[in-house]
């Protein structure tokens, strides 16, 4: 036979009217079918198991990616957890020394009202203003004897 075989369908009344040859000949085509039909079930079947096959060998090779990225996505939840941690205490720390450094209105007037930094100061600002003085005098002076053009001219 030429191409595949077909399925041989005949209905009650037909199969009453069939004579034993028709009926043996529709018979050893219908065994044909049937061969056909496991055969190419064996075959193809063996594609589609070679198929399911290596669809649950890529199944277990995404599942075990999935576990190792999501095991690397924990790892570094952690470390960043970890740092933010540091992060915060190296804030604190900073803030506390800030607090250290700068003195608290309550310990600036205690020291002014102690009488020995209370005087200690008085005469820092008289020395400055002192010095601010001779240094303006100094530059009048200085610029008192600066030599100019206009005072070279003799008459």
């Amino acid at each position: 036979m030429s191409g595949e075989p077909k399925r041989v369908c005949l209905s009650s009344d037909e199969l009453g009217k069939l004579s034993k040859d028709e009926l043996i000949s529709n018979w050893k085509a219908q065994d044909q079918y049937i061969t056909f039909l496991e055969t190419r079930n064996r075959l193809g079947g063996g594609d589609i198991n070679d198929e399911l096959t290596g669809l649950r060998e890529s199944e277990e090779k995404l599942k075990q990616q999935q576990g190792e990225a999501t095991r690397r996505e924990n790892v570094l939840v952690m470390r960043l957890t970890q740092k933010e941690q540091e992060l915060q205490d190296c804030v604190s720390q900073i803030q506390e020394l800030k607090q250290a450094q700068t003195p608290s209105s309550s310990q600036l007037r205690s020291m002014l009202l102690d009488p020995a930094v209370n005087l200690m100061f008085q005469k820092m600002k008289k020395e400055m203003d002192e010095s601010k003085e001779k240094l303006e005098q100094t530059q009048n002076e200085l610029s008192a004897w600066k030599f100019t053009p206009d005072r070279c001219l003799v008459y």
